[in-house]
């Protein structure tokens, strides 16, 4: 049984470029197609759950850090807290240690914060950028 489906706006050279890939290795472009979405949705599914996984790290971290924030305001106002993947790393004098001791988790995500101050957020690279 064949569907015919229509699809608007495709790339002209890239329909091309898929029908003459195709033919050359057998294929008839609904197949290759098929194959295409079901790759796409594979790899959009692993990153949504990647997301997924970071979020509820993310979810466990600022749950800790307000039970420490709770526990220790008083008496080390002014020190940097770090919490990484929910998980209470330590308390530090200075920022640089606290950034250090974080880079060293090998953690999935991070929170550096003051204690006894409000947390401001800012997204702190730590890999090589562009290459």
């Amino acid at each position: 049984m064949r569907n015919v489906i229509v699809v608007k706006n495709v790339d002209k050279n890239l329909y091309r470029r898929l029908k003459s890939t195709a033919s050359l290795k057998g294929y008839t472009i609904g197949e290759a197609l098929n194959e295409a979405i079901k790759l796409w949705l594979m790899l959009n599914e692993a990153i949504s759950r990647d997301y997924l996984d970071y979020l509820t790290c993310r979810e466990r971290s600022e749950e800790k850090l307000k039970e420490i924030n709770e526990k220790y305001c008083k008496k080390c106002k002014g020190k940097y807290v770090v919490v990484c993947d929910g998980i209470f790393i330590g308390i530090f004098d200075n920022e640089k240690e606290a950034l250090n001791s974080a880079c060293k988790s090998k953690a999935r995500e991070c929170i550096v914060a003051k204690l006894g101050e409000p947390i401001k957020e800012e997204k702190v690279e730590f890999g090589m950028g562009v290459l």
